[in-house]
């Protein structure tokens, strides 16, 4: 069970980190985070869908913050500077979901994957 839990977990955190150093997409990205920002925002009102999105958005947070060192040292390698290791992101669930509508307000070609991980850089550079 235990690796059932840590392999997406791992996957996720791996996505963050191949994306955070550039724009090739070289990973899949699964789940909600392949919805468009446009709609999340047709129905931003919506509590089943807002859940929905938030749910998924954590779940890429989590990861973020359990394999944080993997990331950071992955950084370093990739750029050859030291990376500095977040403090555990963890923003209030109302902050993830302005941050997303904010985000997709201003990128609605963007997907969802793209709004958080614009919350998590913007959180990891804190």
């Amino acid at each position: 069970m235990r690796n059932f839990i840590l392999f997406p977990l791992l996957g996720i955190s791996l996505l963050f980190l191949s994306s955070a150093q550039g724009d090739e997409k070289n990973y899949t990205i699964l789940g909600a985070g392949e919805i468009s920002c446009r709609v999340v925002l047709k129905n931003p009102e919506d509590k089943g869908l807002r859940k929905f999105y938030q749910n998924w958005a954590e779940g890429w947070i989590t990861a973020t913050n359990y394999f944080g060192e993997t990331i950071r040292l992955g950084m370093e390698k990739q750029t050859e500077k030291i990376a500095p290791l977040p403090k555990d992101i963890a923003p209030r669930e109302d902050v993830i979901w302005y941050k997303i509508l904010s985000y997709c307000s201003e990128e609605p070609k963007a997907l969802l994957s793209d709004a958080v991980k614009e919350l998590l850089n913007s959180q990891w550079r804190k």
